[in-house]
């Protein structure tokens, strides 16, 4: 007889494939801002873009994978077949040549490895209950997210040492070889997992009934602010926040001697779930039950506007490195406690609410669509970095041990703005380390005179040493039309727009639950 008080045997392995799958995507996430500035001598506009891109696949592939999971293979064989494309994306992207083209193959491959697993992956945890044991999906799905968070935690701290020590090589295989953990892992649990089989034609009739249909369109519409909301917290992860970091005008040292890394400071967003769950399950959401009904769509709404703050928080410190002022990483940090506390509010509650909300055979499509909004909010971040970009024709430049760029648009610039420039300026930048790159990427603006610009490096702000002659046929320089904190608070306003819209769509949304059957 069954123990209705006992986990299901599969969500063990489930939960382990999950920590060593996740171990590697943010892994490779975690470095790639750094990677393409760093070593692609990428524009930061152009990283975030390209990494965005990276995320709106890696969330939209999901759709393709519930289809094929829910009408034709079944979740453990569309788990396994996805899985393999997955390992191979993550190994061109640590053994191929360090090239643009080859970044896209790999990141491809990922996008559509790790898309085409996580509509099933996730709904696999809820497969494994019935109706005796639903009482315990709420602990099984903190554990999941938990596993999330362990994981994604552990390789963001030791990925950006291996990138700093080793190399983009080392960085990224280590995160491969986790990825083959996850898949063997996955592979030995195939004897222990409850299966729904596919659903076939009958999948297409559900979504296309006028139930299904009522329920996608009420879905689509949460999903949309869910979407805005990931436009905001994805760049914390890896992107906007650690290009900022990455200034020595601030401080990373935390004290004792612990210095961190520029990509490693996003760690404690997983430490901080760790402490975070419990904190708001056990205590924080039964204070709040003495007052008011806590609903899924209510906790929703609050974590909208914490995450609109946290934005504030980091549009401060952008301020401060801008005006060439120094400030602690601690201040980052605390933006990360505001923005974790959404997290909580938001993501665990969202994907909880998806699998309930959905009838049994509409689960992956569901779960599918709850992820696309990911997908959305950074194709909407990817979208902003785009169109920011200012074009500046005319420039020239004067190499030697200040580099000089004249440019009719001086005037409209400020200090310690950033400006990009293309890899055919003809120049070739000296580091005090004794190596030479391309002026390439991102710089900033140290000194105006009239229609002249100095420029400063982005990570010391040092003067930029540079030979050569510049060609004038093939130079492109670039600004950006949101300036320093302006980029952060654009989305800290849109969000809190997007908040207040939310409030009248919580008050009509009528929920309804969908379990397994015994």
């Amino acid at each position: 007889m069954q123990d209705n008080n006992r986990m299901p045997r599969g969500i063990p392995f489930i939960i382990a494939n999950e920590f060593a799958e996740r171990f590697c995507y943010y892994g490779i996430n975690a470095i790639l801002a750094i990677y393409m500035t760093g070593t692609l001598h990428f524009g930061q506009a152009r990283a975030t873009s390209w990494q965005s891109l990276f995320k709106a696949g890696a969330y939209f592939f999901p759709l393709f994978g519930a289809v094929v999971s829910d009408v034709f293979w079944g979740k453990y064989r569309t788990i396994m077949i996805f899985s393999m494309a997955y390992v191979l994306g993550c190994t061109v992207l640590a053994l191929g040549p360090q090239t643009p083209a080859t970044l896209a193959i790999g990141l491809g491959f990922i996008a559509f490895g790790t898309g085409g697993i996580k509509p099933c992956v996730s709904t696999n945890v809820g497969d494994q209950f019935t109706s005796s044991n639903q009482h315990l999906i709420e602990r099984a799905f903190s554990y999941f997210y938990l596993s999330i968070n362990a994981g994604s935690s552990i390789s963001i701290f030791f990925c950006p040492v291996l990138l700093e020590k080793y190399g983009p090589k080392a960085a990224f295989g280590m995160p491969a070889a986790m990825m083959g953990v996850a898949t063997l892992v996955f592979f030995l649990g195939r004897k222990r997992f409850a299966v729904v089989p596919p659903a076939g034609k009958q999948w297409l009739r559900d979504i296309l009934s006028p139930a299904g249909l009522k329920l996608i369109g009420s879905l689509l519409i949460v999903y949309l602010f869910v979407a805005v909301f990931w436009a905001l917290w994805d760049q914390s992860n890896g992107q906007t926040w650690t290009l900022q970091a990455t200034s020595d005008l601030m401080d990373k040292d935390m004290g004792f001697g612990f210095v961190l890394l520029p990509a490693q400071i996003q760690v404690v967003n997983g430490l901080l779930i760790l402490i975070m769950v419990p904190i708001f399950s056990f205590g924080i959401y039964p204070l709040w039950g003495r007052f008011f009904q806590v609903t899924p769509l209510r906790k929703i709404g609050i974590g909208l506007f914490l995450v609109a703050a946290s934005f504030l928080i980091v549009s401060w410190i952008e301020s401060r490195i801008q005006g060439g002022h120094s400030v602690s990483a601690w201040w980052q940090i605390m933006a990360y406690v505001v923005l974790t506390a959404s997290e909580v509010l938001v993501s665990i509650t969202a994907l909880e609410f998806s699998y309930k909300q959905a009838p049994l055979r509409m689960k992956s499509f569901i779960m599918a669509l709850f992820l696309l909004s990911t997908s959305v909010g950074n194709l909407m971040t990817a979208a902003v970095n785009n169109m920011m970009v200012r074009e500046l024709p005319g420039a020239t430049g004067t190499s030697g041990a200040q580099t000089w760029v004249t440019l009719p648009a001086a005037p409209s610039l400020v200090t310690g703005q950033k400006i990009d420039f293309n890899d055919l300026t003809g120049l070739t930048v000296h580091g005090v380390d004794g190596k030479e790159a391309p002026l390439a990427g991102t710089f900033l603006v140290a000194e105006i005179q009239g229609n002249r610009v100095r420029l400063m490096d982005n990570e010391h702000r040092q003067p930029v040493v540079t030979t050569g002659e510049w060609n004038a046929a093939g130079a492109g320089v670039s600004t950006y039309k949101l300036v320093g904190p302006q980029y952060f608070n654009f989305f800290a306003y849109v969000m809190a727009g997007f908040g207040v819209l939310f409030i009248g769509v919580a008050m009509l949304y009528r929920e309804q639950d969908h379990v397994r059957a015994d």
